[in-house]
């Protein structure tokens, strides 16, 4: 059984795999901005900061167009940011998963200055996350304009907003529970989102539950209980 928080369904696991292997990938010559990124953006934008357009980019090569800012073009973190609260599609930090896009700013102000694409969360008393981001550094040098594609952690502290992008649903049929004595507790669990299943096809419904995994159906029960009263 599975409570979805782990496991990125395969659209979003498509957008972060195209970002790997623009792994290290380096804009030439060094400080010019100048990447193969603009060249698929549109003329006239080579020379400015990209790791808005490293982000589109990705999402173009992986095949979800509209999972980014709804099919349209930007290259500001800012304008990214509000077309997603505008649209509902923000999440707060505690629900962060890979495939989200992160708003970071590194001064301890909440103006957005730069993004990354989640690659891994990691929760516990301190929640960071790694990245995947364009227009950064290897090192601890410049981390919003230091030139390369790059793997980076980021923390709580220097995240100002979580964009959680639409993107397309997996049909995946879990068969491996049509004779488990619990079947119809388990469809009525999948149907409200309590539960899910893995990306295998497969539901183990007598696998133990984690800790973890019981605080996010106990969370999710809660606001299925509140939405209900409302």
């Amino acid at each position: 059984m599975s409570c979805g928080e782990s496991i990125t369904n395969m659209p979003a696991n498509d957008v972060i795999n195209v970002a790997r292997a623009e792994l290290l990938y380096t804009e030439n010559p060094p400080g010019s901005n100048r990447v193969k990124y603009w060249d698929e953006f549109g003329a006239g934008w080579q020379g400015q900061p990209w790791c808005v357009a490293f982000i589109w980019w990705c999402f173009q090569h992986a095949g979800e167009k509209t999972a980014f800012f709804g099919g349209a073009k930007t290259a500001s973190c800012g304008t990214l940011l509000k077309w997603y609260q505008a649209q509902g599609l923000t999440v707060p930090k505690d629900e962060i998963q890979p495939g989200d896009i992160v708003i970071l700013n590194f001064h301890r102000t909440s103006t957005p200055e730069h993004c990354g694409i989640v690659e891994k969360v990691t929760t516990g008393p301190i929640l960071y996350v790694n990245t995947i981001e364009g227009n950064t550094s290897l090192g601890d040098g410049s981390q919003d304009n230091g030139g390369c594609v790059a793997r980076k952690t980021r923390y709580r502290s220097q995240i100002v907003g979580v964009c959680r992008p639409e993107y397309k649903e997996e049909e995946v049929k879990h068969t491996d529970y049509e004779k488990h004595w619990a079947r119809e507790d388990i469809d009525w669990a999948m149907e409200n989102g309590i539960v899910t299943g893995y990306p295998d096809g497969t539901f183990q419904p007598d696998k133990p539950v984690t800790r973890a995994e019981a605080a996010v159906i106990a969370r999710r029960i809660y606001k299925l209980l509140k939405g209900a009263k409302s």
